[in-house]
């Protein structure tokens, strides 16, 4: 029960008594849980594909922290051909039920959700969940983890998380160790988020790039300006050159019969240097 509900209780109810079940903020001994540092917000998706490469046990549940990027995480799946669906609040409830029916039936394989769509479903066979965008609240974990390894079946979670979530990694770091699991010890050394920061994160979930292989998607606005620049003056120098042209300027200079030689040498550069300033 999350901090606000049990207060609301207190307010509302007279000597409301709680029944606990188990250990507090704990999740199941059941569950191999794992924390994967990716580094940067596109690696994830990198990371993803090789896991379903190297294969895995369906059914699988992917959480996201947005109906968006549940949508963008979505359409890079299934051009990858993965069995894969979405649930998501722009759904139809009619829609809604029959994708929950379909991944319960094995029809689906995996299913990319948020917190919000899932809470509540109960799926008993469930046997891996990947946190794809790392929770807002040990409530969030223990709610997306609880997904997985019910009634006394073994699941495994995967946690990724990025330079940015490194400020919250020492809690779940710290929840995993309580629920019994071996958790490196770096991680429990780590700089922790004060109890502000992750109300901030909470409400607001920090941004995040868009899930997408498209160039445009993953680079900032300077860099597209650049290169686009670049481009032009690629494609001018081509148009001045030309097959069999000379640059009265740069001295003696003459170009392939096919005249493409110079144009896959220019674009060749502008793309290794565009790769080192976005590395």
């Amino acid at each position: 029960m999350q901090p606000a509900i049990q207060d609301l209780v207190k307010k509302v109810m007279l000597d409301p008594i709680k029944v606990q079940i188990g250990i507090q903020n704990t999740t199941a001994s059941t569950v191999a849980q794992k924390i994967v540092y990716v580094g940067r917000e596109d690696a994830k998706l990198v990371t993803l594909r090789q896991s379903l490469r190297e294969g895995f046990q369906p059914p699988m549940l992917i959480f996201v922290q947005s109906k968006t990027r549940a949508k963008e995480l979505y359409k890079e799946l299934i051009f990858d051909g993965v069995n894969v669906n979405v649930i998501h609040g722009d759904k139809s409830k009619l829609e809604r039920d029959e994708i929950i029916k379909q991944f319960r039936m094995g029809d689906i394989w995996v299913l990319v959700c948020t917190d919000l769509m899932a809470r509540g479903l109960d799926f008993k066979t469930v046997n891996h969940v990947v946190n794809f965008d790392f929770p807002t609240s040990l409530v969030s974990y223990i709610h997306r983890v609880g997904r997985t390894g019910r009634a006394g079946r073994s699941g495994v979670a995967t946690t990724y998380f990025t330079d940015d979530d490194v400020p919250y990694v020492k809690n779940i770091a710290n929840l995993m160790k309580k629920s019994g699991h071996d958790v490196p010890e770096w991680m429990l050394h780590l700089k922790s988020a004060q109890n502000k920061e992750w109300k901030k994160v909470e409400k607001l979930p920090m941004k995040r790039r868009s899930i997408s292989t498209a160039m445009k998607d993953n680079t900032d606005w300077k860099s597209i300006k650049r290169m686009e620049k670049d481009m032009r003056k690629v494609k001018e120098k081509w148009a001045k050159h030309g097959p069999g042209k000379q640059d009265d300027d740069e001295g003696s200079i003459e170009f392939g019969s096919d005249g493409e030689d110079i144009m896959a040498e220019e674009t060749a550069k502008l793309g290794k240097r565009t790769h080192s300033e976005l590395d």
